[in-house]
């Protein structure tokens, strides 16, 4: 191993995530990991690692980490606005850091989580088969002012060239996301469901565990949606009894007591933990035929831009 990083200064979040933890989610750990895994998975590809490598994942900006070595980094996710020794850098694109030099994240109006990929990945302590940071539990590496960051010592072969502009994800300030509907979605309030259903929804608070959604109309009357508590995931969609939804994101809890309008499809996470506060999302429910086909078309990018970086490899 060899050092890569130290950080000057935490920012809103900066915290090391892989694809997480995947298989205890039974007993009541959260699967935590990347929070926009498309984001993270084209860092990797970029780099020269296999999809599922641990990155560096930083939230809305404020970070700064000063290089300690000389090596190649690639940033992709929300665009905040990185720099290095103030100078402003690409993304999507491989780009050298030498020591000593500082990286920024300065923030910006496009997403919320960007990524740093480096050849080989990070390198901390793995608990539970993941090296993802999940602080209220003290697991992973929880980076702080004077973490030193390590990565691999090893020399991988690198992509010449960034990915394609028509390849870069975008982060509108308004999106469509697609959910599957609940067992319990026929016992919600008409009035709740034509609510949150029949305009945008405006993103209020969030962080790592779950993301407040309001509506324009306030005029609800409360309801009981207490449920004996059932098992949750990344995505699911709570209704709380004022009407307002929830939904519970990468670090959140493993079971929940609150009725659930569904679950947000697979391929749609990414659109939707990169809206910022303020912005705008519409719910449109899909069968489980019209689930598969989206998530399909994801996973058929992400095995196309394999083979693109395999046949630019340098």
């Amino acid at each position: 191993m060899k050092e890569l990083f130290e950080v000057l200064q935490k920012g809103v979040t900066v915290s090391i995530q892989d694809i997480g933890r995947n298989k205890f989610r039974h007993l009541g750990i959260p699967v935590s990991g990347a929070m926009d895994k498309l984001a993270y998975q084209i860092g990797n590809l970029l780099i020269g690692n296999k999809l599922n490598v641990a990155s560096i994942e930083i939230a809305l900006g404020g970070t700064l980490l000063k290089a300690l070595n000389q090596f190649s980094i690639v940033i992709t996710g929300g665009n905040l606005k990185p720099t290095i020794n103030g100078r402003l850098i690409e993304m999507n694109k491989i780009i050298d850091i030498a020591k000593g030099e500082i990286l920024t994240f300065n923030g910006g109006n496009s997403g919320v989580y960007s990524y740093i990929s480096v050849p080989g990945g990070i390198k901390s302590e793995s608990h539970f088969e993941s090296q993802s940071s999940y602080e209220p539990a003290s697991l992973g590496l929880i980076p702080k002012k004077g973490t030193k960051i390590y990565g691999s010592s090893s020399s991988y072969k690198l992509v010449k060239n960034g990915l394609k502009h028509e390849y870069i994800p975008i982060y509108p300030k308004h999106n469509l996301v697609h959910f599957i509907k609940s067992s319990h979605f026929e016992k919600i309030p008409h009035q709740i469901k034509s609510q949150i259903l029949s305009e945008p929804l405006t993103i209020g608070t969030f962080n790592r565990m779950g993301m407040y959604l309001s509506s324009k109309k306030s005029n609800l009357e409360p309801f009981d949606s207490n449920i004996l508590s059932e098992g949750t995931t990344f995505g699911t969609i709570q209704v709380l009894p004022t009407g307002q939804p929830i939904i519970l994101l990468a670090d959140s809890q493993t079971t929940g007591g609150y009725a659930t309008l569904g679950t947000i499809i697979y391929s749609d996470l990414w659109k939707l933990v990169q809206m910022q506060q303020g912005n705008t999302i519409q719910l449109i429910p899909v069968d489980l035929d019209e689930a598969r086909l989206l998530n399909k078309k994801l996973h058929l990018f992400l095995n196309y831009l394999q083979i693109e970086c395999r046949n630019k490899e340098r």
